[in-house]
């Protein structure tokens, strides 16, 4: 199954990418479209989007790391572990912004 072909399930209810944008759009993100659906693909290509909970570390820097390299194509956790947390701020939000919509990424695939 390609990026674009993929499915998350949220409560029953299957949900693609644009799901993932309308929710931070309905949280108030108000990165452009078109750059959203990017970070949408990214993340969804690796996390299952599903009913919020809390993240581990380790889950915290995957979702993170999934939406860095839309950025950075080839960045890894300990390129993350090496950034000032303020530059990650934005990516950050979007987890957050995520939350607030009751929703929260679970990790299906190893990250390196």
């Amino acid at each position: 199954m390609g990026a674009a072909e993929r499915r998350i399930v949220w409560i029953g209810i299957t949900m693609d990418t644009t799901d993932v944008v309308l929710a931070w759009q309905h949280a108030g993100n108000l990165i452009p479209l078109e750059r959203l659906g990017r970070y949408a693909q990214a993340l969804t290509a690796s996390h299952r989007i599903e009913a919020y909970r809390t993240l581990s570390d380790a889950q915290e820097d995957g979702a993170i790391l999934a939406l860095y390299r839309v950025d950075r194509p080839h960045a890894t956790i300990a390129d993350l572990h090496q950034i000032a947390p303020l530059a990650l701020s934005s990516y950050y939000q979007m987890l957050h912004d995520l939350a607030r919509e009751g929703l929260g990424p679970f990790q299906t695939g190893l990250q390196r």
